[in-house]
Order: C-alpha cells, then structure tokens, then sequence
C-alpha cells in the first residue's frame, strides 16, 4: 500500500492493528484524509440541508460525523504512546456542552475533554500533543481541556457553568470505567450543589440578567442561541425540571403532564425550526454565525421558500417569533414547575381549612383546586372569573391552573362569548387598568383571550414590517397594556402627569379597551386604521358595551396615532394646530384617554421609544388642547411640571446671569424647556455662549439609558446648514435617531442630536466625537464642502447604504399644518446618510428650512420638514411633482442609482 492510495478506514486499521507501518505514514497525509473525508461528509449533510431537511437531523448527522471524527484523531493519536493498550484503559475522550448534547451545528465548537484516570504520564503527554493541533489542522475548531477525573470534579463544584457542561458528557472513546468515575462523582455534587445550579441555571428567566442586546425576543437582528426565546432558553429550562424532577427528555415531560401534548408539539417544532436556522446560517456564512442580521433574514427567508419580496421576510421573522415564543413559553413552564408543589397534594393539604371557594393564591401563583373535573364545564363562565381573580391579586396563573384552562377552551363559544357573566368579569378586568395587562397576558397564554375575541387570535404573531414597530401585534397590544402598570414608577419620564391622567379617566375599562383593540385591524393588512375601528365597534356590540362607550371606544382606535402625528410632526405653537385637533377630540376625558393610549403604544413600540423628549412633546400638545377644551387656564399645571425644574436649572447656573437665562429660555420657547433635563439646558447655555466667541461649538454626552449620545451644535443659521451637519454625521458612519433644532431670533442656533455608531449602535467614542467635530470646524468654519467627506464615505458604506427595514418609502406635501409653511412628511426605511441626502436635496433645489421633526425608531425614518421656497409655500402642482421625485431618488440613495 502507498500513502497516495490510502483512505480514512484503512488509516484506522493500521493505527489499531499494525503500528509500525502507521507510524511510517507523514502527518500531513494523516491530516489531509481526514479533512477530506469531513469535507465530503459535510458536503452530504448540507445537501440534505439544502433539501428541507429537518434542523434536528442535520444535528445528528453533524455530531456523528463529529464522533467519527474525534475517534479517528484519538486512534491516531493513542498508536503514537509507548503503550496503547495500556493508555486506552487510563483515559476517556468526552464531548462536552452542545457537543455532549448530540447538537453539533456545522461551525459549532467541538468541546472536548481528556479526562484521565489519574495524575499525567509521559504517555498522556503525547496524546495531548497529538490531538489539540490535529483537530486545529483539519479545521475543526476545538474547544479542548484536559484533567483528571478529580480535577474535573472540583472544577464542577466550584463553577456551576462548568458542571452543567460536565454533567452532559457523552464518552466518545476510552475506558468505560474511567467516565463512568466522573459520572458517579458528579451525581454525588449534584445532590450537594443542586441549589446553586439551579439558581445559575435560573438566571435566564430574568431578562434584566441578560446582556442588554440578548434581553428582547423581538429584538429587530437577534441572536437565536442567546437572545430571550434563544436555544439558551430551552437547555436552562431543561435543567431546572432535571434538577426539580428528574425528567430528561421532552417525550418524559409530556408523558408526565408537566407539558401538554400541543406545547410538546408546538416545542418540538419551535425548536427544529430553530436549530435549521442556525445550521443555514453557518453553512451560508461558513464560520459560526448566530446573529440573525438584516441581510441574513433576507438570505434565509429566500433559502427556505419564502420568496424575495419585503412581505417574505415577514412572513419568515414571524414563524422564527413564533417559534422563540414556545421555547420562551417553556422555560416559564420549567420556572412554574420549581415554583410550586403538587397542586392535587396542596389542596388536600387545605380542604380542612378553605372555604367554599375553589381558587386559592399560593407561592404568588393563582391555583385553582383540580379535585372536580367539571369545574369549569359546569358553569364555563369561571374561566373568565380566574382571570379576574388572577388581576385582583395580582398574581399570574399556576402552571396546572393555564393548562386547564387551555384543555377546556372548547367551552368558549357564541354562547360563552356574549355572556352577560362574563362580560362582568371581562369588564372587571379592564376597569383595572393598572393590572389589567397582566392578567390579560395570562389569558392570552392559556389561549383565553383569543378564544372570547377571535380578532386578536387573528393578529397573533403577525408582523408588519412597513410599521413603526418591533413586535408582532399581539405582543406589542399586550406590552401597550402592561405598561398602564408602568405609571407608577418614577424613572418612567413624565408618570406622575400620566398617572394623575389616568385617575381622571371617567370611564377606564372604555380606555383599556381601546388600547386591546387598536391595532387589531392590522390582520387586514397595514392601512388598519378604519378596520380597526369597526372591529372595535363589532367586539363592543357582542360583549355588550352601551352606545356611548361604543362611540367612545371607536373614536379612539380611529384616531390613536393621532396624538403622535401632531405633537412630533406638526408645530404646536400653531393655534389652528391646535384648534384642529381639539375638534377632533371633542372633549377632555377622551384627552385625557388618548394621551394614556399613546404613552402607552409608543411603550410598547420598542426598546427606548418613549422617552422624556416625546413626552414632553405630548404633554405641550395635551396642556394646550386642554385649556382649549375646558376654557380653564392650566397655567397652574404648566407651572406644577416647569417651576421645580426653572429653579433646578438657576441653582445648576452658577455665574450665569439670571436675566441672560430667563432670556436663553424665553428665545427657545416651551418646547425647549419641556425637552430637556436642567442638566442639559446648562450644558447647551454653555455651549451657546462658547460658540458666540468662537462661531462654532460643540458639546457630545452620552445618554446611556437611551443607548446613544446627544451631539448639540451650536453655530449661526446659515442656509443648507442642517445638510451640513447631516452630513458630518454620515461621513463618520454615524446614524442620527432623533434631532431636535432650534434657532433664536438673533440667528444662533441649537441643534441637537441624539446619534448612535450605525455599525453597533451604540453611544459615540471619543475618537468618533473629534471626527465629527473635526468636519463640522473644516465646514463652518473653513468653507470646505462637505460633500468631499459624504463621497468619501460613501466607499465605506457598503450595505450601510441599503435601508434594512423593508419600508415603502411615502413623500406628502401638507400646506394646511401651517400658515407660512409646506411640511413634506416623508417616510422610509432607515440607512446611513438617509437625512443628509434629503436635507441636501431640499437645500439643492432651494428650499428653506423652518423647522424639522426627526424620528427614527426601529430601523423606520418619519421626518417632517417646515420648508419654503422663495419665501412662499410649494403650491404649484408640478413644482410638487419634481420635488417629490428628486426625494425619492434622495431616499433610494447614491449607491443605489448608480447601478445599472
């Protein structure tokens, strides 16, 4: 035999059977057989991949071709001892973690453990020496240790992370005894340091324990190994009910009712759809690759059959949410099942001492006693009256007590549904409004509430990527809800206005409702607004809501969006602006209403969507609509919110002449003083007065609860100037997420703009900060065009060009918001550069700028420009016609147009 004609098993042969001549055999040749043959291995395996098969058997094909693998190598190196034989009775080669799991992804880290016997011999020596670079140069990436069986041990015993890994090894080769030693130890520490495994393995319940960027499941680019409802989820959920029961598999748990057949199934398939994800990620990309980007979603959403367009990618995000919620769902399960005892044991424990009643509160869970079947059958209205008991205390159902009510959801029919009982119960609910989003999510969890309003089912998991949003609409309803809990908590910006609103509202069931219903148009498609209102008016018909509520109720869903439109997008120093929309309210209590339903849909949006600045911009809108309503003069409530924090800005002054402040405030107007904190007013004085000795200053702090920095400009206005500054931002590959602009009488401006680094997303560095103030001094002060830095960047852009968020983009002329100005709304997807190359393009066609209102929230632009050109509005119809295809082009990008 000749080295050129030799193959794996033949190699295999002579490592075991005649060592001499595998000895005479060069490395290299040993390296290059077995590389080959894992790539042919995994060029089989991808194309069953490719072919639609399963997540779970590309796994096992993958991890036996990994065991194959790992014996070969260990073969090799055991025939390079002095005494194979002997050496084979000393050791155990152990695949450890997700390895050790049968979980092997394509570019997954292949842990592995030489465990020994006992202390280190000339003979293990060479076996390390052998294996750890093999593995390496037939590229495997090897996660690789070595240690005795009491060295592991005590490693496990100190570090919980480390016995989880070591308790699910699996012995690839070696000597049966030697693992089975570590086995034995390891069960020994289990009963020893269970109760800090369990609490290391708990810590994925709490998604304040999370990294920030892993803390979301509808996080717009997640990370399906370690973002909440990640495959992390599902394997700490599985060492809880082992740690608690003793159960393994999932076939173990469903058999013993810890889970119901359909979350069995629903699991099942969450978690298959899940690990084919993570595999085509890391075939398509080659390297392991679990951050689910923007252009990935599109990759993948193409590769399993959805289809190219914007709508496919939606289709695909809302089957992977869909699936990251039953694994989320079953680590709540597994935190259930530690929580609480037998309920059949608790309640024979208490019948001696209950009284009639059947629901009882035990370990913060709501229990409902399981010793009559026929509770619920008997009198169905008791589901609904479990959920109101469940918001009356304030506590979430127990595991038992969901899934009973989920196996008897074949009660909910017409019947059920127009209920005089239950809508008694249901109202309750809802005229709670502070609890009320809690115990609707666990209606929604056992399937309740879709079952008593089917037009919520409808919207469950539905994704509207052309939205504002970062949620499915089910989720997004149910967090709008829960953040009514939310006023009482001082960091949320502007709660005691909020919360002394909501202790106004006459009739607060009507207002929860309307925050239930009013996305619930969105099953039709994204234009939702009028379906949604008749929806609204079909549920409150068939629940039984009066006329009055009904009109209330329809009104608000109609015209929830309207509150943001005008107090971010419209000057609200207008008076017909305000006039206008007082008209459309028609009275104070829907006011009141309408302001509690956008704080909370906006909360509900996305991370850090509400924040202080929009509502200072809704409580300006809500104070001056409310003087007009009621004719009372409100000026003691501006003062109750504006005096504490005059008097903390003149306290924060030092040498600041208090005439020099009172006028620095009263030339930046209400708005102004409403935005920002006294903290920052000082700081931008302070940058104003530089930038009056030196014609340009500016100031950058980051705003690390809202995860970007405020960069404030403070300069003389001067036309194209706001292009000038967008530009700057974009040259530095910096994306801007809101900007507020000011400018006094005397011609100074103060800008200012909260950015974030478009790569991460995070705050600016110092080196970032001086980059951009660097282009801003060669600009302003220098006359350099700053397109000689736009164009260079636009070389370093790349798919920073590309709007990620599929968004139709929408260019509307409005001359009715103002008397002296056109506002162009314009919606698109956000990129890097989109606000220069629209406010140059307003510049280049001669348009002055009187305001603009810029937001961008998940990925979504939505500005609104206060423009003029030659001192008259944009009225001539086909003026209108060119400027809107000049922004379109603006919006599609440079790099866009330039292709063929």
């Amino acid at each position: 035999m000749t080295v050129t004609t030799v193959d794996i098993a033949e190699l295999s042969r002579l490592a075991r059977e005649d060592i001499g001549a595998f000895r005479a055999v060069p490395r290299a040749t040993c390296i290059t057989v077995v590389r080959e043959y894992a790539q042919m291995r995994r060029n089989e395996i991808r194309a069953r991949h490719d072919a639609a098969e399963s997540g779970s058997a590309t796994l096992r094909h993958l991890t036996q071709l990994c065991d194959d693998v790992v014996r070969v190598a260990a073969t090799f190196a055991v025939a390079h001892t002095t005494n194979p034989q002997r050496i084979m009775q000393q050791i155990a080669v152990c695949a450890l973690g997700g390895y050790g799991r049968r979980e092997m992804s394509p570019y997954s880290d292949l842990d592995i453990s030489l465990v020994l016997d006992n202390a280190l011999t000339a003979d293990v020596e060479t076996l390390n020496a052998f294996l750890l670079p093999f593995f390496c140069d037939i590229g495997f990436k090897a996660g690789y240790t070595l240690h005795t069986v009491r060295e592991a041990v005590a490693l496990a015993a100190a570090d919980p992370q480390v016995f989880t890994t070591y308790s699910q090894a699996r012995l690839i080769h070696g000597d049966n005894t030697t693992f089975g030693r570590l086995k034995l130890l390891l069960a020994d520490l289990d009963m020893v340091n269970r109760e800090a495994v369990l609490a290391y393995v708990r810590r994925r319940e709490h998604p304040e324990l999370l990294p920030p960027e892993h803390r979301d499941l509808y996080a717009l680019e997640p990370n399906i190994k370690e973002n909440a409802g990640g495959l992390r989820d599902f394997h700490a959920g599985l060492w809880m009910i082992m740690l608690m029961q003793g159960a393994l598999s999932l076939d173990e748990l469903a058999q013993g009712g810890y889970i119901t057949a359909v979350e069995h199934l629903e699991l099942l398939e969450g978690l298959d759809f899940l690990w084919r994800i993570r595999n085509e990620l890391h075939f398509h990309t080659g390297r392991e690759e679990d951050q689910l980007t923007f252009s990935l979603q599109k990759h993948v959403a193409r590769a399993f059959g959805y289809g190219d367009s914007p709508q496919s990618v939606a289709r695909f995000m809302e089957d992977y949410y869909n699936a990251a919620c039953h694994v989320r769902r079953f680590l709540q399960i597994a935190a259930r099942i530690c929580d609480q005892p037998s309920m059949a044991r608790l309640f024979e424990q208490q019948k001696t001492e209950r009284s009639q009643f059947t629901v009882y509160q035990y370990q913060h869970q709501l229990c409902v006693d399981p010793s009559d079947k026929n509770w619920f059958a008997e009198n169905p209205a008791r589901m609904m009256e479990v959920v109101w008991e469940s918001a009356r205390r304030a506590v979430p159902l127990s595991l038992a007590t969901s899934h009973w009510l989920s196996n008897n959801l074949g009660l909910v029919n017409e019947e059920f549904r127009t209920s005089d009982a239950v809508r008694h119960y249901f109202l309750a609910i809802c005229k709670r409004p502070m609890k009320a989003g809690a115990a609707l999510r666990e209606a929604a969890r056992a399937g309740l509430l879709a079952a008593y309003i089917p037009e919520f089912g409808a919207v469950r998991g539905v994704m509207r990527y052309e939205d504002f949003h970062s949620y499915p609409v089910d989720e997004h309803t149910l967090r709008a809800l829960e953040a009514l809990a939310n006023l009482s908590d001082a960091a949320v910006p502007l709660s005691d206005i909020l919360y002394r609103a909501l202790e106004r509202v006459r009739e607060p069931h009507v207002l929860v409702l309307s925050i239930l219903f009013h996305d619930l148009g969105k099953a039709a498609g994204e234009v939702h607004i009028e379906e949604g209102a008749r929806i609204a008016q079909a549920v409150a018909q068939r629940i039984g809501l009066d006329e009055y509520e009904t009109e209330q109720m329809a009104l608000l869903v109609r015209h929830h969006q309207a509150m943001s439109d005008i107090a971010f997008y419209r000057d609200t120093d207008e008076l017909e602006t305000i006039a206008a929309f007082a008209a459309l309210i028609k009275n104070d209590d829907l006011l009141r209403m309408l302001l509690l339903i956008t704080y909370a849909d906006l909360s509900a949006v996305g991370p850090n969507v509400y924040n202080e600045w929009k509502g200072a911009l809704l409580l300006k809108l809500f104070l001056r609509t409310e003087r007009m309503l009621t004719g009372r003069d409100a000026d003691n409530v501006d003062q109750a919110f504006t005096a504490p924090k005059i008097a903390r800005i003149r306290e924060l002054a030092g040498d600041i002449p208090p005439a020099e402040l009172d006028g620095y405030l009263d030339e930046l107007g209400e708005r102004y003083l409403l935005g920002y904190t006294p903290e920052q007013i000082i700081e931008h004085v302070g940058c104003l007065a530089e930038a009056r000795r030196t014609g340009l200053a500016t100031r950058c702090i980051e705003r690390a609860e809202l995860g970007v920095s405020e960069y404030v400009v403070c300069t003389r206005d001067r036309h194209g100037l706001f292009a000038e500054i967008a530009g700057a931002f974009s040259s530095q590959l910096i994306n801007v997420r809101n900007a507020a602009l000011f400018t006094r009488e005397d011609g100074w401006v103060v800008d200012s703009f909260l950015v974030h680094n478009a790569t991460s997303g995070r705050p600016l560095t110092e080196n970032e900060t001086a980059g951009v103030t660097h282009v801003l001094e060669d600009v302003i002060q220098r006359g350099v065009a700053i397109s000689k830095y736009v164009d260079k960047a636009r070389k370093r852009l790349f798919a920073l060009t590309r709007s990620a968020v599929p968004v139709r983009p929408s260019v509307e002329f409005d001359n009715d918001a103002s008397r002296t100005d056109t506002v162009i709304d314009i919606v698109a997807g956000d990129r890097t550069g989109l606000l220069y190359d629209i406010a140059h393009t307003l510049s280049e066609m001669g348009m002055d700028f009187n305001a603009a209102h810029i937001v961008t929230d998940v990925g979504r632009a939505r500005d609104a420009f206060y423009v003029r050109m030659n001192d008259r509005k944009l009225e001539d119809g086909k003026l209108k016609e060119w400027a809107a295809r000049r922004l379109y082009e603006a919006i599609a990008g440079p790099a866009l147009l330039e292709k063929p």
